[in-house]
């Protein structure tokens, strides 16, 4: 009886400094707002569900704003789904959003596009087409 407590009393030592390890590692590890490139030199950057933009990595400058719903691109051009932010107690309506394209090699931005017609008109204009949209 006298071992089964001891053996007891080191598997729950050796437990609770476990726990206390884990605890500080996942304290000290590296924030996961790592920014996933997409094409040319921009990247999609999910802080949190309520903050997931389009930034420029060669200035880091923010390109398109939260909150980015999907996105695609090609070889030369990003189209992005995009949301506004609500204000901090509502949730957002992912079914209302707004097209973004960006052109990767001379980095203009066009958007808002307010519909899929104007984003159809737009790609029709410039011979454009994407592939599989991602969630972001």
């Amino acid at each position: 009886m006298k071992l089964f407590f001891k053996i007891l009393g080191r598997s729950f030592a050796v437990v609770f400094l476990l726990s206390i390890g884990l605890t500080l590692f996942s304290l000290l590890t590296p924030d996961d707002t790592a920014a996933k490139t997409i094409c040319g030199n921009y990247a999609l950057v999910k802080e949190n569900s309520r903050s997931t933009y389009i930034i420029n990595t060669e200035n880091g400058e923010q390109a398109i704003p939260s909150i980015i719903i999907s996105y695609s691109d090609n070889q030369n051009f990003i189209a992005a789904k995009q949301t506004e932010v609500p204000p901090s107690d509502v949730k957002p309506d992912y079914t209302t959003y707004s097209y973004w394209l960006i052109d990767t090699e001379s980095g203009e931005i066009t958007g808002p596009l307010a519909n899929e017609a104007d984003f159809t008109a737009f790609c029709s204009q410039h011979n454009l087409t994407f592939g599989e949209w991602l969630g972001s």
